[in-house]
C-alpha cells in the first residue's frame, strides 16, 4: 500500500505563481538576483511551501527554462546541411533569448554539484538534442551524404553548441548571430565530410 507524506496539502496556483515571479526575474534582472525569500515574499506565501514544490531553486529554474524550450518535431530538409542548419537556428534562436541567456552561466555551479540538477538539465535539453541529432546524422547516412556512425553524435554536438555557449556566457564580444550558426554548421559538415556550402535552399 503506498504510504502520503502527512502534511499541508498544495495549495492551488502557488506553482504557477512562483514560476511566473520566476520568469520575470530571470528575463529582466537574471539569475543572481533569484532567491527563496524573494521569490515567497513576492508572491505571499513561504519557504515551506517552496521546498514542498523544488529542492532547491535551480529545480525551478530549469522547470522556467523547461517552459520554453521548443522541441520541435524532427522533419528533414532534404540535405544533411540544411537540416543542422535548422537545428542550430532553432538553438540559438532559444539560448540567445533573455530569459535564457541571463541565466544559463548561474546554473554552472548548481550542475557541477547537484547530480539531481544535471539529470533534470539532461532531461529537459542534453536528451532531447541528442535524439534530434541522431535522427538528422541517420537520415544522412541513409542518403548517403555521410558514413553511418564515423563520427560520434556527442562531437557533433560539442560542436555545434561548444562557440554558442562560449558566446552567451563569456565576456567575447561576439554576436549570436545566423552567421555563427552557418560557421558551426560548415565546420561539423567538412569534419563529416559533407557537400560544399550553397548545396540547400536555407543556405
Amino acid at each position: 500500500m503506498t504510504s502520503r507524506k502527512v502534511g499541508r496539502p498544495f495549495q492551488s496556483g502557488i506553482s504557477e505563481a512562483l514560476m511566473q515571479a520566476a520568469e520575470r526575474i530571470m528575463a529582466d534582472e537574471g539569475y543572481s538576483h533569484l532567491s527563496v525569500d524573494r521569490l515567497v515574499t513576492e508572491i505571499g506565501t513561504t519557504r515551506p511551501t517552496f521546498y514542498r514544490r523544488y529542492a532547491n531553486l535551480a529545480h525551478l529554474v530549469l522547470d522556467v527554462l523547461n517552459s520554453h524550450y521548443t522541441r520541435p518535431a524532427y522533419q528533414t530538409t532534404g540535405s544533411l546541411r540544411g537540416d543542422l542548419l535548422r537545428f542550430q537556428r532553432d538553438e540559438i534562436t532559444a539560448l540567445s533569448s533573455p530569459l535564457f541567456r541571463h541565466n544559463l552561466a548561474g546554473l554552472m555551479e548548481p550542475l557541477r554539484l547537484d547530480p539531481a540538477v544535471r539529470e533534470l538539465f539532461a532531461e529537459y535539453f542534453t536528451v532531447p538534442r541528442r535524439t534530434r541529432l541522431e535522427a538528422i546524422l541517420e537520415a544522412a547516412a541513409e542518403r548517403d551524404e555521410i558514413e553511418a556512425g564515423a563520427v560520434p553524435v556527442e562531437t557533433v554536438r560539442d560542436l555545434l553548441m561548444g562557440p554558442v555557449l562560449a558566446r552567451l556566457m563569456l565576456p567575447l564580444d561576439s554576436p549570436v548571430d545566423d552567421a555563427l550558426a552557418r560557421s558551426t554548421v560548415q565546420a561539423v559538415c567538412e569534419l563529416l565530410g559533407a557537400g560544399a556550402e550553397g548545396e540547400h535552399p536555407l543556405c
